[in-house]
């Protein structure tokens, strides 16, 4: 090769790297200035499920051969846990009652909302630091999430308004 092909390769390189360049900074501008919305499967699981988690890890019993185990919270960092479950629980009924998901339902607003119920009964065993409290709170949060997936829960899919989405 001649140094005068050599010097076209180099510049057909030299733009081909540009153009990438350019065209990978525009993607990602485009990218970042639009916030996705989360998908209700998302919301549900691990948004919900990881605030609900909080609340059933932290209350009960365990049964071993070496003997019981308390999953009361027994440190202000745990107890705290559990207000921040609650608070993340009682965000996220107000999430999913946005029409994008709700789609105006009122069956879904109204399991919905028992959410907050259960989330405020598990505020109120924090306040008085009552582990019997706290286990009844995820007894109900439980029931909760059983009503909804009994109405709503159809091949691994939330029923939307005739469609199905994950």
């Amino acid at each position: 090769m001649n140094k005068r092909e050599l010097v076209k390769i180099g510049i057909s390189y030299c733009m081909y790297i540009c153009m990438a360049l350019l065209l990978s900074g525009c993607s990602q501008q485009l990218s970042s200035d639009v916030e996705e919305q989360p998908t209700l499967a998302h919301v549900m699981d691990p948004l919900l499920n990881e605030a609900s988690e909080v609340f059933w890890d932290s209350a009960g019993f365990i049964d071993t051969y070496e003997g019981t185990i308390d999953l009361t919270p027994t440190t202000e960092e745990g107890w705290q846990k559990v207000i921040d479950a609650a608070d993340e629980i009682t965000r996220l009924s107000a999430v999913i009652q946005e029409e994008r998901y709700s789609l105006n339902r009122p069956a879904w607003n109204e399991i919905s909302s028992l959410l907050v119920v259960a989330a405020d009964r598990g505020r109120r065993s924090v306040a008085d630091r009552d582990g019997a409290e706290l286990f009844e709170a995820g007894a109900d949060l439980y029931q909760v999430c059983v009503a909804c997936h009994q109405a709503f829960w159809s091949n691994n899919r939330f029923t939307i308004a005739g469609t199905e989405t994950q």
